[in-house]
């Protein structure tokens, strides 16, 4: 093997041991023949290519850093996943659903923190949720959790009242009145013109003015005045007219409920049924008179009965286009009710 090759091989450190084994028996040769300068040579490559070897050896780091790094990283996340779920963190998301109208997801939240914590105003706005989804029975038991001992209380009984009143069971509302225990002191003129709103909504008597108009300012007197009266004095008709009117003129009761064009329409239907069947009786046609008999009392009594009908859905559509009107009233003022935020 000559000295070139042998150079090469020490530099591109390829089978290291078989070269070291070579060169020793050339520097054996060399030292025979006296060939100084060649051996200096080679002495000086070998001792080059030893320290490149070890300069190599000496920066060379193994990947452990990167893999610590990592399983670092992971754990800040988990640590930072565990915090989100701290009570006052779930506190802020539940403030931010409420803020946000997703009152659900927000008591879900609140539910979470009271577990930890007693808050007067968490337990009052967890309660708030219910009552603005519509869910004003749970709202209602809530509320009233918050009758005593709290400094929240005079708004949690007003909210504990609403909560009933918008369950449109007005009985039961004014049953919980008679409870003067649970009537807030400040809110106490808010949960009487509730009170006296229900005898408004619905169809129960009518109590005296006096005390129905009480809770309310002077100015909406006359417009409440003109609904007790339209109210306790309901334009009618009276269905026993109606069946009379019919029965002596038929289709007269029908104009008479305002069916103007079902009652002309009846009448001629009644009195040409009627001709026919005497004129074919007449000419000696007893089937065809038969028949028209048969569909004139058809007429005639269908007459009687739609009358009567009549005058039933003429009474219900002015009682229902009253109470609508009413409801409406209420509801731009919203019932009278103060606005209570949090």
């Amino acid at each position: 093997m000559t000295l070139p090759s042998i150079i090469h091989l020490i530099h591109r450190k390829l089978n290291y041991k078989p070269v070291l084994f070579l060169f020793i028996q050339m520097l054996k040769s060399i030292y025979r023949k006296n060939n100084l300068p060649v051996m200096l040579i080679i002495v000086y490559i070998l001792a080059v290519t030893s320290f490149s070897r070890a300069q190599q050896s000496k920066d060379y780091k193994p990947p452990v850093t990167v893999k610590k790094q990592n399983s670092t990283v992971k754990d800040t996340n988990v640590v930072k996943q565990q915090d989100l779920f701290l009570p006052p963190n779930r506190l802020k998301f539940g403030n931010y659903l409420f803020s946000g109208n997703d009152y659900l997801r927000a008591a879900a939240e609140y539910k979470e923190y009271l577990k930890n914590y007693d808050n007067d105003t968490v337990r009052l706005k967890y309660a708030l949720c219910f009552f603005r989804i519509g869910r004003f029975p749970e709202a209602a038991d809530n509320f009233k959790s918050l009758f005593f001992g709290s400094f929240l209380s005079e708004e949690a009984r007003l909210l504990f009242y609403e909560s009933h009143f918008f369950c449109d069971d007005y009985g039961i509302f004014r049953d919980l009145i008679e409870k003067t225990n649970y009537l807030p002191l400040v809110y106490r003129k808010e949960v009487e013109r509730l009170n006296s709103a229900t005898f408004f909504l619905d169809n129960s008597f009518l109590p005296d003015t006096t005390n129905l108009f009480k809770p309310f300012d002077d100015s909406v007197h006359s417009k409440l005045a003109d609904f007790y009266y339209r109210k306790k004095h309901t334009e009618r008709k009276n269905l026993t007219t109606a069946v009379l009117l019919s029965t002596v003129i038929p289709g007269a009761g029908k104009i008479y409920t305002g069916e103007i064009g079902d009652g002309i329409t009846s009448l001629i239907a009644t009195v040409v049924s009627a001709y026919l069947a005497v004129s074919n009786f007449q000419n000696d046609h007893k089937f065809r008179g038969w028949l028209f008999s048969g569909l004139t009392a058809f007429f005639y009594a269908g007459n009687i009965y739609g009358s009567a009908v009549s005058a039933q859905i003429y009474n219900a559509r002015i009682r229902f286009n009253l109470q609508s009107e009413i409801k409406l009233f209420f509801e731009q003022r919203n019932y009278f009710l103060p606005g209570i935020g949090y």
